[in-house]
C-alpha cells in the first residue's frame, strides 16, 4: 500500500479523527512531554505560514492553513497572523467541541451499528491474506477482533492513527487549540465549518468488495516485516530536522504544488481523496461565498492540505468566481 498513511493521519488528521476517539482505541493525542535528542527540531528562521485574504466591501475572510498536531515548542506564529488573531471577530475551524451543531449525525451509533452486521475483515480475505493481516494487526499491539470486526476503513484508519511512529506531535500544541484558547480567552465565538462525524462517516461506511481486494492485494504483497511497511513500502526512518520537514515547510510558508493523502489512486486511495479533500474542499468553497453575505473578519483556520495542489479550496473558490490573494 504505497503511502504515508500512519504520519499523514496523525498529524493532519487528529482533529477530525478525534470524533472517532471512543472507537479508536488509543488515539494518539498526547505527545511525550520532551523530544528525544534523536528527533530534536531547529528553528533558524521567522515563521511565516502561508495566510490568503478573500474579501468585499464588509466582509474580510482569512485563510490560515494549519498542521492539527504538532511538537511541543514549535514555532508558527508570525507577526502578520498575530495581528489577524487579534482583529478578527470570530474563528472558524473544521471542528471544535466549543462549537454546537444541533444536526451532527451520531457516528457512534452508525458504525456500531454496522460492526453488528458486516462480517469479519479476515473472512473476506484469501488465505495468504488474512495470514498478513492477523500479522498487521498484531504488529499493532491492538486486539485482533476489534480491528477485524470494525469496516475495513476504519480498521485501517485506526491502525494508521496508533501504530507505528513514536508519538512527537499533540493536538495540545496544534495550531486550532492554541486559536482555540486565545480566542476563548477573548470572549470570541468559534465555530465549526463542518459536521465532522458526516465526514468521518460518508469515508468509514465504505465496505465494499472492491476495497477489501484491493486490501487483499496490498497484504499479499506486504513483506511481512514492518507496520510502517505496510502503510509507506518506502518508508525510510527519518530524525531531526529531517523528521519535521513538512512541518518546516509550512512554517516557512511553502505550498506545495500537488497534495493528496497518499494512498494512491486504487479503490482506497479514491476514497479517502474524494471523502477527505475534494468534496470537503467544494463544500468550504460555497460556505466562503456564502459567508460573504454577512459583514465582519473571519478567521478561517483549516488543515494546509487543502490548500495545495489541483482541486484545492482556492481552486474551487477561483472556479466561483472568487479570488483568494495570499497576503503572507
Amino acid at each position: 500500500m504505497p503511502c504515508m498513511m500512519s504520519q499523514f493521519l496523525q498529524r493532519t488528521m487528529a482533529r477530525t479523527a478525534a470524533a472517532l476517539a471512543p472507537l479508536l482505541l488509543a488515539l494518539p493525542l498526547a505527545a511525550q512531554s520532551t523530544i528525544p535528542d534523536a528527533y530534536e527540531f531547529t528553528q533558524d528562521y521567522e515563521p511565516s505560514p502561508a495566510i490568503w485574504e478573500v474579501s468585499d466591501e464588509d466582509t474580510t475572510i482569512y485563510l490560515l492553513g494549519t498542521i492539527h498536531a504538532l511538537p511541543r515548542g514549535f514555532r508558527w506564529r508570525s507577526e502578520r497572523l498575530n495581528e489577524i488573531i487579534e482583529t478578527a471577530d470570530v474563528l472558524v475551524v473544521e471542528t471544535s467541541e466549543f462549537s454546537s451543531n444541533p444536526d451532527q449525525i451520531d457516528l457512534d451509533a452508525k458504525l456500531m451499528a454496522r460492526v453488528a452486521n458486516r462480517l469479519p475483515t479476515s473472512s473476506r480475505l484469501s488465505a495468504t491474506a488474512d495470514t498478513r493481516w492477523r500479522e498487521l494487526v498484531g504488529m499493532s499491539g491492538m486486539d485482533f477482533r476489534t480491528i477485524d470486526t470494525m469496516p475495513v476503513m476504519l480498521g485501517l484508519l485506526t491502525l494508521g492513527m496508533t501504530g507505528g511512529d513514536v508519538q512527537l506531535s499533540s493536538t495540545l500544541y496544534g495550531v486550532e487549540t492554541v486559536l482555540e484558547r486565545e480566542f476563548i480567552s477573548r470572549d470570541r465565538p468559534i465555530e465549526s465549518i463542518e459536521d465532522s462525524n458526516g465526514v468521518m462517516y460518508s469515508l468509514l461506511r465504505l465496505d465494499n468488495s472492491e476495497i477489501i481486494g484491493e486490501l487483499d492485494s496490498s497484504l499479499a504483497e506486504w513483506d511481512g516485516k514492518s507496520l510502517m511497511e505496510f502503510f509507506d513500502e518506502e518508508h525510510v526512518e527519518s530524525y531531526g530536522d529531517a523528521y519535521w520537514i513538512a512541518e518546516h515547510n509550512w512554517a516557512r510558508g511553502i505550498v506545495a504544488e500537488s497534495f493528496d493523502v497518499g494512498l494512491g489512486s486504487g479503490a482506497i486511495g479514491r476514497a479517502f481523496d474524494y471523502n477527505l479533500l475534494d468534496r470537503r474542499n467544494e463544500a468550504w468553497a460555497v460556505w466562503l461565498e456564502q459567508r460573504l453575505e454577512r459583514p465582519g473578519t473571519v478567521l478561517l483556520a483549516v488543515g494546509a492540505g487543502h490548500f495545495e495542489g489541483d482541486g484545492s479550496v482556492l481552486d474551487m473558490l477561483e472556479a466561483r468566481g472568487l479570488e483568494a490573494t495570499r497576503i503572507d
